[in-house]
């Protein structure tokens, strides 16, 4: 099985500052860029609400035929729109390309939760932006808390999300058909395509399995033959409830005033 990654990734709105900072200071860093910045900052160039949905698809798709065909439709219907796109690296906002961990997640949405906090404390006086941030940190003790209550109630093995994406990829294997072809090797056909999945290795040529870390309905095809039980063997450890457990079990105490 593959060792589990810990090089980092950072997600960005693609300030200039950013852009030079992160290779200089944090060199084994991914840097990805936002894509609702991107597609907000396209959309402001070009109004085109097609060209911003198929610049979404581009950027979301992890097959290689899928980018360059949207691509192409994206050229031929604005030739500007695509040197626009073009002139970013691709290795920065295309899923098929970027070689972090992302786990396709593709904006800073996630982070806005955040940033909300100390949204209003820019501006404020050192002495009440302590208190703020005080607050804040209130605040994410209360995020942690309401985290562990809801960690502590889940009696499966891995979490909400993961569990839904084995409930899927189970069903969508239905539709597919698998031959071994080698140890850990196998051919899964469908009607339209046919992929190649390595389960020592847990990749996918349809690219879901490496990106996201749990199986795809290929890789479901392939486990179902070989009558391994343990499918939870085939998913990264960060979804398993134990890790989530983990993950928000520190407490934050709080900051006492001086008596």
């Amino acid at each position: 099985m593959p060792s589990e990654s810990y090089v980092i990734t950072i997600y960005s709105d693609r300030q200039k500052g950013l852009i030079q900072a992160v290779p200089e200071v944090l060199s084994q860093a991914h840097h990805s860029y936002c894509m609702r910045h991107l597609t907000a900052n396209f959309y402001s160039e070009f109004k085109d609400v097609l060209l911003k949905r198929l610049f979404w698809r581009a950027a979301r798709t992890l097959r290689e035929s899928v980018f360059k065909d949207t691509m192409d439709q994206i050229k031929a219907r604005n030739e500007n729109a695509h040197k626009w796109i073009s002139a970013i690296p691709k290795e920065s906002w295309a899923s098929f390309y970027f070689t972090g961990d992302r786990y396709d997640v593709i904006t800073t949405n996630r982070s806005k939760l955040l940033n909300a906090f100390l949204k209003n404390a820019r501006k404020l006086l050192i002495a009440s932006l302590v208190e703020h941030t005080r607050w804040t940190r209130w605040k994410t003790s209360d995020f942690f808390q309401k985290r562990r209550v809801y960690g502590d109630e889940w009696r499966t093995q891995l979490t909400n999300y993961a569990e839904k994406h084995i409930r899927l990829a189970k069903e969508e294997s239905l539709q597919y058909v698998a031959y071994r072809v080698g140890l850990h090797v196998f051919e899964v056909r469908s009607v339209q395509i046919q992929d190649s999945v390595n389960l020592h290795l847990q990749t996918c040529s349809c690219r879901v399995f490496q990106t996201i870390g749990l199986p795809c309905g290929h890789a479901m095809a392939a486990i179902a033959i070989t009558k391994e039980k343990n499918l939870y063997s085939f998913c990264k450890p960060c979804y398993k409830v134990d890790r989530y457990r983990q993950t928000y079990d520190e407490v934050l105490y709080p900051t006492l005033d001086r008596t």
